[in-house]
């Protein structure tokens, strides 16, 4: 039957970590992950004016100049724009690839601890979730390998760290927090009240010994056995044999 924290408080502050962490990766609209400025933001963006754009995995956004304040804005309300598939290298490729797998194996990290608060877990199971939240870590830590891209590697260009890439960096910490606290300690199962003695102690277990039976001596006559245990009583006698 499923209890409530069976594993005590503990098992709740590494299932609420792991959540934290895949709630801030979750958290990215697909084209905040960079702030890039310089040579190519006239190859991304429509309007060859603009001095930056905001780019993610898989969309950019461009700023719109306000006459007002003559300050270029960013309308995060609008929708993505997508890119030219062609800049997208190696590097960016696997950084798309690691930050998905970051995404499902945080949010199945997430979910399977959160089972612990439920459910006994073995220390074999304990362990597990932590090499899944391990996993994510990795995942999310090698997501940044798209700043090692062909954009952000020309001198002419610039990637700075924006909303996107700050998440993740968020995310990464809360992951590698919620695995240290895995492996460093496994909360044992704690005993319901009602299977628990006054003291705290566990419950023993007395053992009634089986009441003795007399035996009746050889040659006395007249001797009878007591009634074994039970509804049924046996009454034998013993009669005295003829010797012819």
């Amino acid at each position: 039957m499923p209890s409530c924290l069976p594993h005590g408080a503990y098992s709740l502050f590494p299932a609420v970590l792991c959540t934290l962490a895949w709630l801030a990766s979750l958290s990215q609209d697909g084209c905040d992950y960079s702030s890039v400025s310089g040579s190519v933001v006239q190859q991304i963006a429509k309007n060859k004016d603009v001095p930056f754009v905001e780019i993610g995995f898989v969309a950019y956004r461009e700023p719109t100049y306000n006459e007002e304040d003559k300050t270029w804005n960013v309308a995060y309300t609008g929708a993505c724009a997508t890119y030219d598939p062609d800049l997208e290298d190696s590097f960016w490729k696997a950084a798309k690839g690691f930050a998905f797998g970051a995404l499902v194996l945080g949010g199945a990290s997430s979910l399977f601890l959160w089972f612990s608060t439920c459910f006994i877990f073995s220390r074999g199971t304990w362990r597990w979730a932590g090499y899944q939240v391990v996993l994510a870590f990795i995942c999310q830590a090698l997501a940044f390998l798209w700043f090692g891209t062909a954009i952000c590697k020309d001198e002419d260009n610039s990637c700075d760290l924006f909303y996107g890439s700050k998440a993740d960096i968020a995310a990464s910490v809360l992951w590698f927090a919620s695995a240290v606290l895995i492996f460093a300690r496994y909360p044992k199962p704690q005993l319901k009240p009602e299977e628990r003695t006054e003291n705290g102690s566990e419950p023993s277990i007395e053992v009634q010994d089986a009441p003795e039976m007399e035996v009746p001596v050889e040659g006395d006559a007249g001797a009878t056995l007591p009634p074994p245990p039970g509804d049924q009583v046996i009454d034998q006698r013993l009669t005295d044999v003829d010797i012819i």
